[in-house]
């Protein structure tokens, strides 16, 4: 069982490095999944060591059993499992989505506390993050938490907005307009913070103004960007917010 003991410290660092970007920004990129893999490490370990001494007969409380496998499961398991779905290559032309919509497992394959707001559009550090649609800038800075640097792209007649998130730049300001495909920032790892090989921009599809009336982009995303395309007018349709 005290194997149990080791883990289980390191996977509440994880997910407290993983909450706070005040943390995760002041720390060396290597930390949390060097404290993630070594976490999972013990739990598999320590769950190897209870079946063999069930096995042997030996008793074992049902309680303490009971949380090393629920540990294992979410700490070891899923994001192993996490890490094989991203190392597969993508379908062709279209990025990785790492995370969907209302998923409650995060970008590395850690569970969330609450669903997730949208979706994680994995790519590489200094990326072109482009504008899903035409619309106009309302908010371009530095958000101060878990979003990090973000953009909001406001697509009128249609009363949708997206937003852009983990930005490691942005090229654009307040007011101004801009068109499908346009260059708003550079993806980044602004906020909470991606663990190296999971670098993402995160999208959220919100309607009107409330900021917790999200809906998911993915049913209006239409492909990759193509300057040579025509795309409908009648109604809100997206393209990916990176290059593919």
């Amino acid at each position: 069982m005290r194997l149990r003991w080791l883990a289980l410290p390191l996977a509440a660092a994880v997910l407290l490095g993983a909450s706070s970007p005040a943390i995760a920004q002041r720390t060396p990129r290597f930390l949390f999944p060097a404290l993630a893999i070594a976490g999972g490490a013990l739990l598999v370990l320590s769950t190897l060591r209870a079946a063999r001494d069930l096995r042997r007969g030996a008793r074992r409380p049902a309680v303490g059993l009971a949380v090393i496998a629920l540990a294992t499961l979410l700490f070891a398991v899923l994001p192993f499992a996490r890490f094989v779905y991203m190392m597969t290559p993508a379908a062709a032309g279209a990025p990785r989505l790492l995370t969907g919509f209302g998923d409650r497992r995060g970008a590395e394959g850690y569970p969330l506390l609450d669903p997730h707001r949208g979706i994680d559009v994995k790519g590489r550090v200094g990326t072109d993050v482009l504008a899903g649609a035409d619309g106009r800038i309302t908010v371009a800075r530095d958000n101060g938490d878990l979003c990090g640097l973000i953009v909001v792209v406001v697509h009128d007649p249609h009363g949708y907005r997206t937003v852009y998130c983990h930005l490691a730049s942005i090229a654009v300001r307040v007011g101004d307009a801009v068109a499908r495909g346009q260059r708003i920032g550079t993806l980044g790892t602004s906020g909470q913070r991606a663990w190296p090989g999971y670098e993402h921009v995160h999208l959220e599809l919100q309607r009107g103004t409330d900021l917790n009336d999200l809906h998911d982009p993915v049913p209006r995303i239409v492909g990759c960007f193509d300057p040579a395309a025509r795309y409908p007018a009648d109604r809100l349709v997206l393209t990916y917010p990176l290059p593919c």
